[in-house]
């Protein structure tokens, strides 16, 4: 969506509030990667955006210094549709954010926020041994899993617990697209709330509708017309309100009375790891 929608949105939706973004391009491989850099970089010009590049894996690292430097980039953005347009697919991290690609990101103490390939989402084990590897051998990334590591549904999350052990601390994670209350609550009870970052993932976000959790997957409930959508519940649909909404009330039901919590999740987290990085990357 473009800047211009996201601010109406945002003025309409959090009247009162003053809202802090982070703009990402649409990261596919059939889109102009380079025209939707060009953009996003464009918007830096307002202060209270950041914006992350998107790479390819077949991209030389020169020409993506030089672009994420030129650009005033505060991170990158990869992508698993760089490498295969299968959801889910099982690809290596390293397929589409090459070693070279996080070599430079460590070299500049980048950002990088990762959406996980692999069916079996953050737990895979693939995924668990690739993430060590990047912390390991990169250790001045960033790094920030989207989507709570696709964990939707919140059997994944408690896996991850289980298979990352102490790991887990080492990297942050996004609540972008995540409306399961139980995986909320599982997040705010085992990790460091200081790692969690607010994240809505629109567009998606401003459909109308509620999500239903059965048996490791999940139903988007909602109100448009979409060719997937079933309309399993008509008469509740004049009722639904926005996705966001629903996610922002599971998370601050949760949280309670904690305004530190609250101020920290939802605001300095993304400031700390975006808006204090030094636009344009560290000089070497």
């Amino acid at each position: 969506m473009s800047y211009e929608d996201a601010c109406a949105y945002y003025r309409t939706l959090l009247p009162d509030t003053g809202v802090y973004k982070v703009a990402l391009p649409w990261p596919l491989r059939d889109v102009d990667t380079h025209a939707n850099n060009a953009y996003v970089s464009r918007l830096t010009e307002h202060a209270e955006v950041r914006s992350l590049l998107t790479t390819r894996p077949e991209y030389d690292t020169a020409l993506v210094e030089r672009t994420f430097r030129e650009g005033r980039f505060s991170g990158f953005k990869p992508y698993p549709y760089m490498a295969s347009a299968t959801k889910g697919a099982e690809v290596s991290i390293f397929e589409f954010f090459t070693h070279e690609q996080f070599a430079l990101a460590n070299k500049l103490g980048a950002p990088v926020l990762m959406h996980l390939p692999r069916a079996g989402r953050l737990p895979a084990p693939e995924n668990v041994a690739e993430i060590r590897v990047i912390l390991d051998r990169y250790p001045n990334v960033k790094l920030v899993v989207a989507h709570f590591g696709r964990c939707f549904n919140v059997e994944y999350f408690e896996r991850a617990l289980e298979l990352y052990g102490e790991d887990i601390h080492r990297f942050c994670f996004d609540t972008a697209a995540v409306l399961n209350p139980a995986v909320h609550k599982l997040a705010l009870h085992e990790l460091d709330y200081r790692n969690i970052l607010f994240g809505t993932d629109f567009p998606i976000l401003l459909w109308h509708g509620k999500r239903e959790w059965k048996n490791g997957t999940y139903i988007n409930l909602c109100r448009e017309n979409f060719g997937w959508n079933k309309h399993y519940y008509p008469e509740d649909e004049p009722n639904y309100t926005f996705f966001v909404y629903e996610q922002l009330k599971n998370m601050l039901d949760l949280i309670g009375d904690d305004e530190e919590k609250k101020k920290t999740i939802f605001f300095e987290n993304a400031k700390r790891v975006y808006f204090d990085y030094p636009q344009g990357g560290q000089q070497a």
